[in-house]
């Protein structure tokens, strides 16, 4: 069984919006649709209280000015949602230390 595959017990107990979403054996997360994913953003925003966690000096990134940065690229060819690899990031501090520069 892979690693990635849906934990149908976690899951159901997520209480996600989408049917797609699920939590896998590994105990990652994978969201589809906006609510979902619109509420795993705000998680990781409260967890850091705002600070950016990419940069080297920790400083305040507003709601509207941050961006949700993935920390593992993929499991299995998906990218986890959950707060286990999400870190919240100012633009430039997530292209520059998540992208390599690169705009998107």
């Amino acid at each position: 069984m892979l690693k990635n595959q849906p934990d149908k017990e976690r899951t159901a107990l997520a209480n996600f919006h989408s049917k797609r979403s699920y939590v896998s054996w590994a105990k990652h997360v994978y969201l589809y649709g906006e609510l979902d994913h619109a509420e795993m953003r705000m998680k990781i925003y409260e967890r850091a209280k705002g600070m950016c966690e990419v940069c080297p000096v920790p400083h305040f990134v507003d709601w509207n000015d941050g961006e949700w940065s993935h920390e593992q690229k993929t499991y299995g060819g998906k990218r986890c949602d959950g707060l286990c690899c999400g870190k919240w990031a100012c633009k430039p501090g997530h292209r520059k230390y998540r992208h390599n520069g690169r705009s998107f």
